[in-house]
């Protein structure tokens, strides 16, 4: 039996920088606008961010003396329009981020979809797949907690009685996940103790 959990952030994630405004660190978020230079056909494209206290603005650079004939006229447009879509996904593109030397602050809340691959009866071991959508400060732990609505107390105790197995604590609670895929097996009364969901013996 296989269940699938697809995990995505809501919202953006923030990051954390010097605002001159404040003169402290503040958490920044973009501000759902991109400013794009053009001059001779070569085009500068910034994502425009905000600090949450003051609006103090800061641009994150996406793409540097870029000539017009190699960026998808999609895309153009997109940056053109502001598209939302287009924002979120430079919000949690790490090349991005990595090359602007951005410090990641906060967890952003999630949504989690559920799909079933077959059905299931009581006793049975589930494998589960969590898949991330977007890489994002986002644990297992947290998202155990939120799927499963246990305490990481609970949680805990079931990795070391077995009843979730094939991951390990400090995985869990790493929160340097990829926007990969990450398996696990779970008894069928820990994915359902917690969920009102009745199990009927065959």
């Amino acid at each position: 039996m296989k269940v699938t959990w697809t995990v995505s952030p809501v919202g953006y994630q923030r990051i954390a920088k010097h605002c001159p405004s404040c003169s402290i660190k503040r958490d920044f978020t973009p501000s759902g606008a991109f400013r794009v230079n053009s001059q001779k056909k070569v085009l500068d494209v910034w994502s425009i961010y905000k600090c949450v206290h003051c609006n103090y603005t800061w641009n994150i650079a996406l793409f540097s003396r870029l000539h017009v004939s190699k960026i998808d006229r999609e895309l153009h447009h997109r940056l053109m329009a502001n598209d939302a879509a287009t924002v979120l996904y430079f919000a949690y593109d790490n090349t991005t981020l990595k090359r602007n030397n951005a410090e990641l602050s906060g967890r952003p809340d999630f949504r989690i979809q559920e799909q079933w691959s077959a059905s299931l009866s009581p006793g049975e071991r589930i494998e589960v797949s969590v898949r991330i959508s977007r890489s994002f400060q986002v644990s297992l732990m947290s998202i155990l907690q939120k799927q499963l609505m246990l305490s990481a107390g609970e949680i805990k105790r079931r990795v070391e009685s077995g009843k979730i197995r094939g991951i390990t604590m400090k995985k869990l609670k790493s929160r340097k996940l990829k926007d990969t895929e990450y398996k696990f097996q779970l008894s069928a009364e820990t994915l359902f103790a917690q969920r009102r969901i009745a199990l009927k013996h065959r």
